[in-house]
């Protein structure tokens, strides 16, 4: 099966930490920072987002702050913007 903007499912297992097969792997969206896949089942690809102001920590699996992804700028364009002593992430998509 594969998706409109043709990604589709890996044949190999991806494997967690103790060599097991995950259900469920997940995959990094090659220009979209605050997306990602999920393969259900390992074979039906499946398109997520991100809440606004996270993008996806391919590292943990999971939708993170930008500050812990140091790979998040691949494809995506970083603006930074001073607001009450914080940094606030606006994430734009070329």
């Amino acid at each position: 099966m594969k998706l409109k903007d043709g990604f589709q499912c890996p044949k190999e297992q991806k494997l967690d930490g103790n060599g097991q097969a995950l259900a469920h792997p997940q995959y990094a969206h090659p220009t979209d920072c605050q997306k990602f896949y999920v393969c259900l089942n390992g074979v039906a690809p499946r398109e997520q987002g991100c809440s606004l102001g996270e993008v996806y920590n391919e590292e943990v699996g999971k939708c993170d702050d930008p500050d812990n992804v140091p790979e998040w700028l691949v494809g995506c364009t970083k603006l930074k913007r001073k607001r009450r002593k914080k940094e606030v992430y606006l994430v734009t998509f070329s």
